[in-house]
């Protein structure tokens, strides 16, 4: 059983870094705008920005997947819910968060910068949900035999 908990992290923790790598290339490849000093000030805060969220991204990344571990427990292992929290709790609380953040500003500024991180986030939220359900099929499938 440790060995598929363990291995189920290690895929979610190479999802991770690989969706932060993804996210840094995307950051770095957007194009900059002719204009004014002032208008490359603001592009060059907004890349700052966009960097801080990504390194915060990876950090909320890694604490879901050492989450998964929550798993080796047979209580938390055995019941769907709890494993499932242990999945996605983290994750889940963070696109709510990031999507209410981003309709705040939205409707407020009509500009943001967490559109990137939402769409990101939602990402890693539907993965985290696909291994999970992997895993759900290979403990019932494990129960049975």
């Amino acid at each position: 059983m440790k060995k598929l908990v363990f291995r189920f992290w290690i895929i979610n923790f190479l999802i991770s870094i690989s969706l932060f790598f993804i996210y840094r290339i995307v950051i770095s490849e957007t194009k900059m705008v002719e204009g004014n000093s002032f208008e490359k000030f603001v592009q060059i805060l907004d890349l700052i920005i966009n960097l801080g969220f990504s390194a915060v991204y990876f950090i909320a990344m890694i604490i879901s997947s050492f989450a998964i571990f929550l798993n080796l427990k047979e209580k938390i292992r055995n019941n769907f819910y709890w494993s499932l929290l242990a999945f996605l709790g983290i994750p889940l609380f963070c696109v709510i968060f990031i999507l209410v953040n981003l309709l705040i500003d939205i409707s407020v500024h009509n500009v943001t910068v967490l559109k990137r991180l939402a769409l990101f986030s939602i990402i890693y939220l539907f993965l985290t949900t696909v291994e999970f359900l992997l895993f759900r099929k290979r403990i019932n499938k494990l129960k049975i035999e």
